[in-house]
């Protein structure tokens, strides 16, 4: 059974070698220097522990953690910023992804809008986003051979 629970300060080494074990295969490919393969430690613990409005999910199989998701975000809890989505390397394709995101709903359910993006040469992971519901609103050039594509899901509740 898939659940999400939330992650807190004692939880920095698990977020941080889930985050890097799921971008190195990305980072390799990309070489993209804002990849959060390379995201440092006190960036991390910064999201995690003091940043307002920052939500750290773990998705856990059973009691094992195979993955977490990290918004942003507004004060009133109407929008959100989707920042990271990490599964680990075994568990992605399993549709883990996919049930953590929709357990993600419906904790914040007062969020009508969720943001996010994702490298468009990435297609699995547009793939992704939208059969979860995403939709893509603009691309932006990032470097030679990579782009950043931008979307977003409304919900009507």
């Amino acid at each position: 059974m898939i659940q999400i629970v939330r992650a807190g300060a004692d939880d920095l080494e698990t977020v941080i070698a889930i985050q890097r074990a799921s971008f190195k295969a990305v980072y390799e490919k990309y070489q993209d220097e804002y990849d959060p393969y390379l995201e440092d430690r006190e960036r991390i613990k910064w999201k995690l522990v003091e940043r307002p409005n920052s939500y750290y999910y773990f998705v856990k199989e059973d009691e094992e953690k195979i993955g977490f998701l990290r918004i942003q975000t507004n004060e009133e809890l109407t929008e959100a910023w989707l920042g990271t989505a990490a599964i680990l390397p075994q568990y992605q394709g399993k549709g883990y992804g996919s049930e953590g995101l929709e357990l993600l709903e419906k904790e914040f359910p007062a969020i009508k809008q969720w943001d996010l993006c994702t490298v468009l040469q990435d297609a699995g992971m547009v793939a992704f986003y939208e059969k979860n519901g995403y939709r893509q609103t603009h691309i932006e050039p990032e470097k030679e051979g990579m782009d950043m594509v931008y979307m977003k899901k409304l919900i009507d509740k």
